[in-house]
């Protein structure tokens, strides 16, 4: 375990290749770490606010409460990961596959996910205040007790989502490519949610209470 260091690209794929799978508490603010095999490695509780990840692999990885504000992250693989607790505000993560993911109790207010697989994820109980989901697959996805203020839906699929207790103030949901099966219960709250022309009644209509 390296505390309180600020580690390169290089160093850590040096420390890989020494068989090294433990970063807590490590410093990796701007840098950039692209196109990296991270597969299973523990980052709990590190730093990599501002940083660049495009590319880059962390399937099965352990990134618990770690603060990732600001970073930009393209076509990154989060397969399975370990995101609970983790800081994650105006970040952008295009693109990104979080099939299976623990993210639960994440603070990611105005975060960018557009075009992202979240397919079977766990987001229950996060602030998502003003996320953008353009695009994403939430099919199967647990949004429940979620704070979706303003969150931007448009292009999105939601199959089997759940939202019990899900916060939807103002949130946007014109333009969503599916909106089938899901799941809200009376503590949902959808006031002032957006839909298109003609669709709101039809779409509350085919919501499955439980």
């Amino acid at each position: 375990m390296f505390e309180s260091l600020q580690l390169t690209k290089n160093d850590i794929v040096e420390k890989l290749n020494q068989g090294i799978r433990s970063f807590q508490h490590t410093f990796f603010v701007r840098g950039c770490y692209d196109k990296l095999n991270l597969d299973g490695v523990n980052f709990w509780g590190s730093n990599f606010r501002g940083a660049l990840l495009d590319y880059s692999s962390f399937i099965k990885a352990n990134l618990e409460r770690i603060h990732c504000n600001y970073v930009r992250a393209r076509d990154v693989n989060f397969l399975k990961a370990k995101l609970d607790s983790a800081r994650m505000w105006m970040a952008s993560f295009i693109g990104c596959n979080f099939s299976k993911a623990l993210m639960r109790c994440v603070w990611a207010i105005e975060a960018n996910f557009s075009g992202s697989n979240f397919r079977d994820a766990d987001l229950s109980g996060s602030n998502l205040a003003g996320v953008n989901f353009s695009g994403t697959d939430l099919t199967d996805t647990n949004l429940s007790n979620t704070d979706l203020t303003s969150a931007v839906f448009k292009g999105a699929k939601l199959c089997r989502t759940i939202l019990n207790g899900a916060q939807l103030f103002s949130a946007d949901f014109r333009g969503v490519a599916e909106f089938s099966d899901v799941r809200i219960d009376h503590k949902t709250c959808y006031v002032k949610s957006k839909w298109d022309v003609g669709m709101e009644n039809s779409l509350i209509a085919g919501v499955r209470s439980v």
